[in-house]
């Protein structure tokens, strides 16, 4: 390998070659990360970037199906729900990134807020809570030791289903 590893422990590929279906092109990409996985060359694989409806086109194919699925989470289209859902039934690790970033508005909401308010939290803390919550694994960077123990704290708030449901409905 170009990176001077006997292998890599997960190894993703960013994304299905069109928006929309799962094409000649993304299968033999799977096949040979399929392959790369067989010769212990890759521990985990798996996919980003991909819909519903393609990551079921991806298992209906896969010989191995993706340990990994990594996905943007958009407040507006239900935190990814479909795929977090068709992930927990096959047992496939969900990782969600951008849950900030993609959501600056409604996270500036006033449901937000007054939840971290009462909470006594930050609002990323609310946010990173929610996502472990509904079986998330998060995925944030920071280049500061403070909004790191900040962002690990969320693992200590109380969390129940009233909050979460509070985070589903705040683009709607």
């Amino acid at each position: 390998m170009h990176l001077g590893v006997t292998h890599v422990d997960s190894y993703l590929l960013h994304g299905p070659e069109l928006d929309d279906g799962w094409t000649e092109g993304d299968q033999e990409v799977w096949r040979a990360m399929e392959a790369l996985h067989a010769a212990e060359r890759a521990r985990l694989i798996g996919v980003s970037n991909i819909s519903a409806s393609q990551l079921v086109a991806l298992l209906d194919c896969a010989q191995i199906a993706p340990a990994i699925v990594q996905n943007r989470c958009y407040a507006r289209t239900g935190w990814d729900r479909e795929v977090r859902a068709i992930c927990r039934d096959r047992g496939i690790a969900y990782q969600g990134f951008s849950l900030l970033t993609a959501n600056r508005s409604e996270l500036a909401s006033a449901k937000v807020t007054d939840l971290a308010a009462r909470m006594r939290a930050t609002v990323p803390q609310v946010v990173f809570r929610f996502a472990m919550h509904v079986g998330m694994m998060v995925l944030t960077g920071t280049s500061t030791r403070m909004h790191m123990e900040e962002d690990l704290a969320a693992r200590e708030l109380p969390f129940d289903a009233a909050d979460a449901a509070t985070l589903e409905r705040i683009s709607g």
